[in-house]
């Protein structure tokens, strides 16, 4: 099996012309090897932000960057709780115990160098490959290094759809037949028009609205839809 990178971006604008990533949560998966999550976020440039961009992803709500210089960043930790090992820095919310209360403070030059390593060689997932790819070279490049992850991408949206087709062509395109009585209405919507795209619960994935549009949440999605479809759910 190929190396995986299950992941998502936050921008501050739909055009990387003016936009800038802000969070990236990336899933790696290695032949042999446990799936590992890596979390970061960097202070933007919010000079030429789209406010509709900043707003749909809560960056002043979420963000834990906003008080630092700009060419920082921070590692933030994806349990609530102590991690072991590494000198992690505790963050006092006056909140309940939550996922990126415990950080290491980064510039963006450290951690542009831990992704560029990190994709070196892998094929990315994600629900809008083209999209992220974009904004993570451009951030890569404006700190000189450079995005060498396969050239070809993996969109699970597209996954997605390949998949109903299939079911549907195996099945003589008998809906009842081809999926389970759950995902029926799901696909429905989806051949009639009334979905723009077909929604995960077709394969047994729910979006939590909590966690949708924010690097975390979206990326273990993909890699759950991701999953779903090739019959290795995890």
């Amino acid at each position: 099996m190929k190396k995986l990178a299950f992941l998502d971006t936050e921008t501050t604008d739909l055009d990387e012309r003016t936009g800038d990533m802000w969070e990236i949560f990336l899933i790696l998966r290695e032949p042999g090897r446990d799936d590992c999550g890596f979390w970061y976020q960097v202070r933007p440039d919010l000079a030429q932000a789209s406010p509709a961009s900043v707003q749909i992803g809560r960056y002043y709500e979420r963000s834990r960057v906003t008080t630092v210089n700009m060419g920082m960043g921070k590692i933030l930790c994806t349990s609530a709780e102590a991690p072991e090992g590494a000198a992690w820095i505790k963050r006092y919310t006056g909140n309940p115990p939550a996922p990126g209360d415990y950080y290491m403070d980064r510039s963006a030059a450290a951690i542009a160098a831990q992704l560029a390593r990190r994709l070196d060689g892998a094929t990315i997932v994600a629900n809008n490959p083209a999209f992220d790819r974009k904004f993570l070279e451009k951030f890569l490049r404006g700190h000189g290094q450079i995005l060498t992850a396969h050239h070809r991408m993996i969109n699970v949206r597209d996954l997605l759809i390949g998949y109903i087709d299939g079911r549907l062509a195996a099945y003589d395109g008998k809906v009842e037949d081809a999926f389970e009585p759950t995902a029926v209405p799901y696909v429905e919507d989806w051949l009639v028009g009334a979905a723009d795209s077909p929604a995960w619960e077709i394969v047994g994935v729910a979006e939590d609205p909590a966690t949708k549009h924010t690097a975390l949440g979206d990326a273990r999605l993909v890699r759950d839809v991701y999953d779903a479809i090739r019959g290795a759910r995890r």
